[in-house]
């Protein structure tokens, strides 16, 4: 345990990368999406499919890759002992406009399931300060992910979302 402490902490500014295997942001998006999942302890099909069909829109990924990332990606999240890894590739690489794209791809998430659990909620707010963007953009990701969810109920159906300017 104390090995794994000293290795946290002497890796933590190094700018190691996440993974070798796939690339970085996929793997901190995918970490972050996963993680407000599981917020509230239940990590339920429909927030399943909602990572799958958001990582499939913004990386411009196939179903089978998408699900390669998620598979690989929760290896990754055993090796980290918290988020910080994941939050800090997106915070260091990631224009503020990404930054707000991750935010409402994390809102997406959190309403796949139709409830807000004050879990959720929270690491929505812990995020924002973690990404290091203004509560604004925190407010404007979370009203963008509801018009998109209200879009797609109204329509029938869970196509794919737009995919945003890279």
């Amino acid at each position: 345990m104390l090995d794994k402490i000293k290795q946290y902490l002497t890796n933590m500014g190094s700018g190691e990368r996440i993974s070798e295997r796939l690339p970085e942001d996929q793997i901190a998006v995918a970490a972050v999406l996963m993680e407000v999942a599981e917020a509230d302890l239940d990590f339920k099909p429909e927030e399943f499919r909602e990572i799958v069909l958001q990582l499939r829109a913004y990386f411009g990924l196939n179903k089978e890759q998408a699900e390669e990332l998620i598979q690989t990606t929760g290896q990754e999240r055993d090796r980290a002992s918290d988020l910080f890894p994941f939050t800090n590739a997106i915070a260091r690489t990631f224009t503020p406009e990404k930054k707000q794209e991750v935010l409402t791809m994390v809102w997406s998430v959190i309403f796949a399931d139709d409830k807000l659990d004050p879990y959720e909620d929270q690491l929505a707010g812990r995020l924002q300060s973690l990404l290091a963007v203004n509560h604004s953009v925190l407010i404007a990701a979370k009203e963008k992910a509801r018009a998109v969810q209200r879009a797609r109920a109204d329509s029938g159906g869970a196509a794919l979302p737009p995919r945003p300017r890279r």
